[in-house]
């Protein structure tokens, strides 16, 4: 027994390493001196200098599978030891490494210098670390950058361009004057220094110069030009070979024709060339926030901004016509207007009337004239009439509830979008939210006072948290898509805030327009309403790319845009449950004149928008009329507009939706895609039309365009595999789903080719393949 034992001891220690002790594991810490012949790059002898004793110079090299040659400088404690590296004076001459200092005690200096052809010391730049601070003098400057604690330590950059420093720092310098430049690092008094990757020699981007021939151009979309440039060499060196070229901008304002980059060879120096590219107009400067496109050339990794663009579209644009309305109940206890029965309670009937009837009926009067109303709808209404139905034993309410469903779903294969509105108060999932049923007359109420979205939802969270904006966003925007499935529209764009509460502050803002992203979601319509004020705004100023983290301000650069912001126009905007039609023909006819010029519209995405609530509609008779009244009004204006501008091709009636892919496709500055309308669905398999937006995009070999596509929401727990097809070819395929956001990325070489989104969708099969990623997740970390 005892063996046994003994035996089972010594496997346990042979296992557990016993026999010594473990090695400690080899870092880059671990460093040992190379061999004489190995450190002769660095040229010790040449280069090295000291005074006193004790000091010391190695070449030591790192551990590891890539080791690296760092120089080890120690100063004994009375010495100085100091490592010089030396290149001909240049324009373009740079200095490169790193170095890091060891001690808090002692001399460490980073030392410029400029010599004369004699050697003498023209000008010097110095930068202290630990030490004293030698005295500033006429041409010898000193920066403090003595570390304070000792838990400082860091490697310090030797990047120096010396020409351009010396002159800067130290005054009178003149480069002329000087033959070589030097880079010494000192040490002394027991300090010690690591130098790693140290290096001299010429930039020949720096050398040069670019000057344009002209510094301003205009075309018209379309045209090509010629730009032309010369080239100076400003070194005292030929420069043998150098690559420039010409650099399409952000945005594609233009792009070359032929070669962008071109080689120039044997530039002597002072010597000047002459240089030219042909370009096209591609993008109109109205995409570049009505700023001329900069014309742009690169020498190697540095631009040289030469010119102006200014390109013209010569149109014509196009006017959209958006009505839109928040779809939501009202009781009208309270207020002046009988909107609802004014029991104090919101009913069946009042959500069947004002979600139902008056949305169909505001339907039926747009379809005559060629119209499409957009319907943001307050969903969690709905939903807090599905959570009355399981309190009601009236049955009304599952017949009211049904009754909503089937008219988004009918309405919507109209053409009309039944887009988000998230008043969260009616929320039932949602923490800090109270419903009350009063069977007595069969109605619900909610806490108005949170009848906003930001106030009551105040992180931004992912899908998995459905008290988070994205989190909510999710849970009721793949809600409308489902509904509007069949309506061909494809994905929906746009939403409106309850209350415009999108948050005031950018900080809020900046959250709330990540959550909308995060959903697919890319217009808004809350701009100034989110502050207390009026959403409308005047024609010229109806629709922009809104600031990420401030909806109420146009974005001025590309890297700011945010959400398409769009307002009801003009300023005293066109109201359809106030204003009479003489009134709403003349605030659209405004909206027409300023959108004309010559004869046409003017070049770009212009809109008329006009704004109600559905349950403020009434006709001749009480609240559930829906004829005469402004119903009848509606009727005359949109008669109007479709026989005065619409029958002309000069105004377009639009969704929402219509209005921001519009929008996006003449503005963005890059390619952008959705999903279309559903062209199969069948055996668990639904494809859809790809849309891309950014039509006067280059698209070709040159010009290849990395998308990414939202799959649909409604498909996130089903769907296990995806392709997308260009052509009808299979161009790319996943199976890795659910991706965080639904976003599939794929590249786009070609933006006239067709398209398509195929998605396989389970929910077993989606389970099973989860089941079997966490499996292979598993046995991968084993």
């Amino acid at each position: 027994m005892k063996r046994y034992i003994l035996a089972a001891l010594c496997i346990a220690l042979l296992f557990a390493g016993c026999g010594g002790n473990k090695p400690v594991p080899a870092g880059k810490t671990a460093l040992t001196p190379v061999a004489p012949e190995q450190a002769a790059k660095w040229q010790l002898a040449e280069r090295i200098s000291e005074t006193g004793e004790g000091n010391s110079a190695r070449v030591l090299q790192t551990a590891g599978t890539a080791p690296e040659q760092w120089l080890e400088l120690a100063a004994g404690n009375a010495g100085t030891i100091e490592y010089k590296l030396e290149e001909p004076a240049d324009i373009a001459a740079f200095f490169n490494g790193d170095v890091e200092f060891l001690s808090t005690q002692g001399t460490a200096q980073v030392v410029l210098t400029a010599l004369d052809a004699t050697g003498g010391e023209i000008a010097r730049l110095g930068t202290v670390f630990t030490g004293a601070l030698p005295l500033q003098q006429q041409n010898s400057q000193w920066q403090d950058k003595r570390y304070v604690n000792n838990y400082e330590g860091r490697w310090e950059s030797l990047a120096r361009e010396p020409e351009s420093l010396l002159t800067a720092a130290v005054p009178g310098f003149k480069p002329a004057m000087a033959a070589r430049y030097r880079l010494t690092i000192k040490v002394g008094q027991g300090q010690h220094a690591l130098i790693k990757g140290l290096t001299a020699g010429l930039t020949p981007a720096k050398a040069v110069e670019l000057s344009a021939g002209q510094s301003a151009y205009t075309a018209v979309l379309g045209d090509t030009l010629t730009v032309e440039a010369r080239l100076t060499n400003h070194s005292r060196q030929p420069i043998d070979k150098l690559t420039v070229r010409c650099v399409e901008p952000e945005g594609y304002g233009y792009v070359v024709v032929g070669e962008a980059a071109q080689e120039v060879t044997a530039l002597l120096p002072g010597e000047t060339r002459g240089l030219s590219w042909t370009i096209k107009a591609q993008r109109p400067d109205a995409v570049n926030f009505a700023k001329p496109w900069p014309v742009r050339l690169a020498v190697e990794d540095r631009t040289f901004d030469l010119a102006k663009l200014a390109v013209r579209d010569p149109g014509p644009g196009t006017v959209y016509y958006v009505m839109t309305e928040d779809l939501e109940p009202i009781d009208s206890a309270g207020y002046a207007k009988a909107w609802g029965n004014a029991n104090g309670w919101l009913d069946p009937e009042e959500f069947t009337v004002q979600l139902v009837q008056k949305a169909e009926r505001l339907n039926a009067i747009a379809e005559q004239h060629g119209a499409k109303w957009t319907h943001y709808t307050a969903w969690p209404a709905v939903k807090a009439a599905e959570w009355a139905a399981g309190q009601s034993a009236t049955g009304k309410w599952q017949q009211a509830t049904l009754a909503i469903r089937q008219s988004v779903t009918e309405q919507s294969r109209h053409g009309h979008e039944y887009a988000l509105h998230m008043h969260s108060d009616y929320a039932p999932e949602l923490p800090g939210n109270v419903l009350s049923y009063n069977a007595a007359v069969d109605g619900l109420w909610a806490n108005h006072l949170h009848h906003g979205w930001a106030h009551s939802v105040v992180t931004e969270g992912d899908f998995s948290d459905g008290s988070s904006r994205a989190g909510i966003l999710y849970t009721y925007q793949r809600i409308m898509e489902e509904l509007s499935a069949d309506s061909g529209q494809g994905e929906l764009l746009t939403t409106r805030a309850g209350s415009f509460d999108i948050g005031n502050v950018n900080a809020d803002e900046q959250m709330s327009t990540n959550a909308y992203r995060k959903v697919g979601l890319w217009g808004s319509s809350d701009a100034d309403g989110n502050l207390g004020g009026s959403t409308s705004g005047a024609y010229g100023q109806e629709i922009y790319f809104a600031k990420a983290d401030d909806i109420n301000r146009p974005a001025g650069d590309f890297k700011e845009i945010g959400l398409v912001e769009f307002r009801p126009t003009p300023k005293l905007s066109i109201a359809y449950d106030t204003d009479t039609a003489a009134v709403m023909n003349e605030k659209a006819d405004q909206g027409m004149r300023a959108f004309m010029m010559d004869g046409q519209i003017k070049p770009g995405v212009h809109l008329i928008d006009g704004f109600t609530h559905a349950m403020f509609m009434l006709g001749n008779g009480d609240w559930k009329s829906l004829e005469g009244g402004q119903f009848q009004a509606l009727d005359e204006h949109l008669a109007y507009l479709a026989q005065t501008y619409a029958e002309k091709g000069l105004l377009r009636f639009s969704t929402a939706s219509e209005l921001v892919r519009a929008y996006i496709d003449y503005y963005t500055p890059n390619l952008q895609a959705v999903y279309g309308a559903r062209l199969s669905d069948s055996f668990g398999v639904s494809e859809y039309a790809v849309q891309l937006l950014g039509k006067t995009l280059p698209s070709d070999a040159a010009h290849v365009h990395r998308v990414t596509l939202k799959y649909p929401l409604y498909l996130r727990d089903s769907a296990y595999r995806i392709s997308i097809l260009k052509n009808g070819q299979p161009i790319m395929n996943t199976w890795g789903l659910p991706t965080p956001y639904n976003d599939i990325v794929f590249t786009v070489d070609d933006t006239s080719a067709t398209y398509t989104l195929k998605v396989y969708h389970n929910p077993l099969v989606f389970h099973l393949s989860g089941w079997l990623h966490s499996v292979r997740q598993a046995l991968g970390r084993r």
